[in-house]
């Protein structure tokens, strides 16, 4: 018999490649800590300044609710504000998409 059939065992050392494995696999979980906290930090700052527009919203609606009752220089300050938070929407953009109604398909 020639013994072509019979299985050839070829010895391997896999230990390069499982510290290479190890490494990679701490440096991942790093990665995902690190992205796990960027986006608690981010969420942080959306709800910052969610708090920050709702208060400065009630502010300008209160402003303008009084408006008759202020002075000259009040109602040029409250049209200053209103000025700055147009220009701040207008810097920020339609980000979100809100702004913009949705584009009707054309019916075909």
């Amino acid at each position: 018999m020639c013994g072509c059939n019979q299985p050839v065992v070829i010895p391997i050392d896999l230990t390069p490649v499982m510290t290479m494995l190890g490494t990679v696999l701490e440096r991942i979980t790093t990665l995902e800590v690190l992205m796990a906290t960027a986006a608690e930090q981010i969420d942080a700052l959306s709800a910052k300044v969610d708090d920050i527009a709702a208060d400065f919203t009630a502010l300008v609606a209160a402003l303008a609710a009084e408006r008759e009752n202020l002075t000259a220089a009040g109602q040029a300050a409250l049209d200053s504000a209103v000025a700055k938070v147009a220009a701040l929407d207008v810097a920020v953009g339609d980000a979100d998409g809100s702004d913009t109604p949705p584009v009707e398909p054309p019916v075909v």
